[in-house]
């Protein structure tokens, strides 16, 4: 059907609006010492995982998020998400059991979960060809904002108490309201663009895994662990080398963050430039960044390669997304994308374990060898896409 002008508006708001919350669960990270001083009795290790329970959960619910959408509507299915995350979030402002705390946080992950891989399906359902791809690179963009607020809003709250910072999850409010507002309230399906393809027969998760897909799995978990490796290994790159205090590791961090914010702003831009090398580009100069990084011997510089592996690492997702949403097809684009958040989650998770890995077979721990290690790993699979082909037409 045709949209008006302000249909269109609150349309793209609505689907852009939940990327906020897709990595809310971090947003009580700088609580942990706080709780560890109130739960005397609980080990830390089990209060460290009040910020990484979630993702168990998420993962669970990522690939229950289909079946149950197609039961309830994409519209039902994400505002239950969201709800859920509202109504999770802020259990620990009022109970004072820390089990009852943990299980909200599973319950947190399970709402995030039901609408994580609708954020980049539903902006496959509803845009085509260059719009997507522009769309694609706006959810990266709010997703890094929303990254940007949840620390801005958790940093303020923590003065007034550990309690105090789950208020953070009264953002779910306006998501939930701006969503029910400007989504259509029928199947997307049956609201797609007129130009939109004809909806094709479901596949099942075997035809996925088949082919290009899972390459772009591959490579969406591969992405993921590097851009881990970054966040875990900057702030000591920087004191190992002696330019600098732990607090510039934040900053860089910041840096990153806006840098990919910008970088998905102009991801649509870029992509009408140099269409499928947009891919191979954006992870070789990443490398090229990270193995200048792993040598830099002052701040500016450091922020310098910050900058640069942020903007060339922003329009990786975006593309990887909006490519497996064209070759699932529609009505599979939930499916699809829920295949690429899981390898996002297992390359998050696997990360230490690969990094401790990696030190073993160089023969250091240090984050500058680290650093470089990985930064030739991320070149050769740059080289690599070089060999995906054009594709001709959706499969």
């Amino acid at each position: 059907m045709t949209m008006t002008r302000g249909a269109r508006w609150r349309l793209a708001a609505a689907l852009l609006s939940i990327s906020v919350l897709l990595t809310s669960a971090n947003a009580v990270a700088g609580t942990i010492p706080l709780m560890a001083a109130r739960f005397k009795t609980v080990p830390l290790s089990q209060i460290e995982s009040l910020t990484t329970i979630p993702s168990l959960s998420i993962l669970i619910f990522v690939v229950l998020s289909n079946p149950i959408a197609k039961k309830i509507g994409n519209k039902a299915t994400v505002l239950t998400g969201v709800a859920t995350v509202l109504i999770a979030g802020l259990i620990p402002t009022f109970i004072s059991s820390f089990w009852l705390i943990l299980a909200s946080r599973f319950l947190l992950g399970a709402g995030v979960g039901l609408f994580n891989a609708m954020a980049y399906s539903l902006i496959s359902t509803y845009y085509q060809g260059a719009k997507r791809q522009t769309m694609m690179g706006y959810q990266g963009s709010v997703n890094s904002l929303g990254n940007i607020l949840m620390f801005l809003v958790s940093s303020f709250l923590i003065g007034f108490g550990w309690r105090q910072v789950y208020l953070y999850y009264l953002i779910a409010i306006p998501v939930f309201l701006l969503f029910w507002w400007g989504a259509p309230t029928d199947h997307p399906a049956d609201d797609a663009q007129e130009d939109a393809p004809t909806t094709q027969s479901p596949l099942s998760l075997v035809d996925l895994l088949k082919g290009r897909l899972m390459i772009y799995a591959l490579l969406v978990l591969f992405s993921m662990m590097i851009a881990q490796t970054v966040v875990v290994k900057i702030s000591g790159l920087i004191l190992a080398a002696g330019y600098g205090r732990i607090a510039d590791g934040s900053i860089a961090l910041a840096i990153l963050g806006v840098a990919t914010m910008v970088g998905g702003m102009l991801y649509g831009q870029v992509f009408k430039l140099i269409h499928r090398f947009i891919l191979p580009a954006g992870l070789l100069i990443a490398a090229a960044a990270l193995f200048a990084l792993s040598k830099s011997q002052s701040l500016v510089f450091t922020f310098t390669l910050t900058v640069v592996a942020g903007l060339s690492t922003s329009v990786v997702g975006p593309y990887l997304f909006a490519e497996s949403a064209e070759i699932a097809g529609k009505g599979n684009e939930t499916l699809a994308s829920s295949i690429l958040i899981v390898g996002i989650n297992i390359g998050v998770f696997i990360t230490p374990y690969v990094l401790s890995g990696l030190g073993r077979v160089i023969g250091s721990d240090q984050p500058a060898p680290i650093l470089a290690a990985v930064s030739i790993v991320l070149a050769v699979i740059g080289a690599l896409t070089f060999l995906l082909k054009e594709r001709k037409s959706a499969a």
